[in-house]
């Protein structure tokens, strides 16, 4: 194997953003090599994609010696106990020259401090770790000489508008968001929307969670928290505006009046491709850009009483870590009953302001302090009878 090859270990293989970046490999085999893998859940997926891949290491949390009896006998027992690692933080301080983040939760954020501790690339698409401790994923990075690179498309859209300038000359950047699933919906109607109905994202395939978070735009607000952190900008210069076609993925405006646009077809492939290309440019990551064929570009500032979970980030964003962390928490608990049908669509804000007032005097935390803010909101929302 040719040591032009970026050796990559993919965290959270087997889900949505995962397959994505595999399927990115997957077109370049002279430029990247496989080296780790790891699933939550989908062991036979797991499996199929270590047979294609042949890792160095996986993990899979359900068992360590257990799993070769199941779906990993096809590996004899030297080459299980030697590939398998103990746990996520173990694989993700393997020592590749790229490490993907792309697990779902606060349960990515150990992994993501193993890279930063080796002085690792980590191309993180695990937005709640970055809430909850961006500014100590940042300290981290300067401390060890590592590397974070956003695979949302709004942060490497940002990143890519910012890269060559002076800091000083930043007025703001922008965000953009589609709206979700339920953009078009009468007001009055929203409260009783079905998880099926916000789930038929119009413009992009995500998975379940991100696309209810598209749905009550909760997720741009946890997006504007990552740009705070991961381009060193306060709350007030991160401004989120409304934009269906998803072309413009994100901008920066300057002193001067200037704008800078980061355009393309709405499509993940382009913002993964630059994260394992970085820093120099992929090549035919998504088709080219025919503004024409699109006729008109929309622009809207969004209306917080449609998306009144924006409105509850955006406010959370001027708070310190502690709100931020239990706001990440009892979103995923609420998302995961709102799809299991436990609780109707208007109750996520609800539940959310709830947790915002309950918790928006926490303070700023260190990492050892997350897990339990984590726990504590999470038994909040229980205790109001969420299921």
């Amino acid at each position: 194997m040719s040591d032009k090859h970026k050796s990559v270990v993919v965290l959270g293989s087997t889900g949505s953003v995962g397959r994505q970046v595999l399927a990115v490999i997957d077109k370049h085999p002279d430029k990247f090599r496989v080296v780790g893998l790891s699933a939550f859940t989908n062991e036979q997926l797991l499996r199929e994609q270590i047979e294609k891949y042949s890792p160095e290491r996986y993990y899979f949390p359900s068992g360590g010696v257990e799993v070769q009896t199941t779906l990993f006998d096809f590996l004899d027992d030297d080459k299980f106990t030697s590939r398998c690692a103990r746990s996520l933080e173990e694989l993700a301080s393997y020592p590749a020259d790229i490490t993907v983040s792309a697990v779902s939760g606060i349960a990515g954020l150990w992994a993501a401090v193993a890279v930063l501790e080796r002085g690792g690339t980590l191309a993180i698409a695990n937005k709640e770790s970055i809430v909850c401790a961006g500014r100590h994923l940042k300290a981290l990075e300067k401390k060890h000489g590592g590397k974070i690179i956003p695979l949302d498309t709004e942060h490497s859209a940002i990143m890519q508008c910012l890269a060559g300038e002076d800091k000083k000359s930043v007025a703001s950047v922008v965000l953009t968001a589609s709206g979700g699933a339920l953009r078009d919906i009468p007001v009055d109607r929203l409260p009783k929307m079905t998880a099926k109905e916000a789930l038929s994202h119009p413009v992009w395939n995500m998975g379940k969670k991100i696309t209810i978070d598209s749905a009550t735009l909760f997720n741009k607000g946890l997006e504007v928290i990552e740009a705070m952190h991961l381009f060193s900008l306060p709350a007030e210069k991160i401004k989120v505006l409304m934009h269906r076609e998803s072309v413009v993925h994100g901008m920066a405006e300057f002193t001067d009046g200037s704008v800078k646009a980061l355009l393309s077809r709405p499509d993940m492939a382009l913002a993964i491709e630059t994260a394992l290309f970085y820093p120099a440019k992929g090549s035919a990551a998504v088709p080219p850009l025919d503004l024409a064929s699109y006729g008109t570009l929309n622009f809207d500032a969004p209306d917080l009483t449609r998306y009144p979970c924006l409105g509850i980030a955006l406010k959370a964003a001027k708070e310190s870590d502690g709100v931020r962390i239990a706001l990440s928490a009892a979103d995923e608990v609420v998302v995961d009953s709102f799809l299991r049908g436990k609780l109707k669509f208007g109750d996520i804000a609800v539940i959310l302001g709830k947790v915002f007032d309950k918790f928006r005097k926490t303070g700023d935390v260190e990492l050892k302090d997350i897990f339990g803010i984590d726990a504590a909101a999470r038994k909040y929302v229980y205790s109001m009878g969420v299921k």
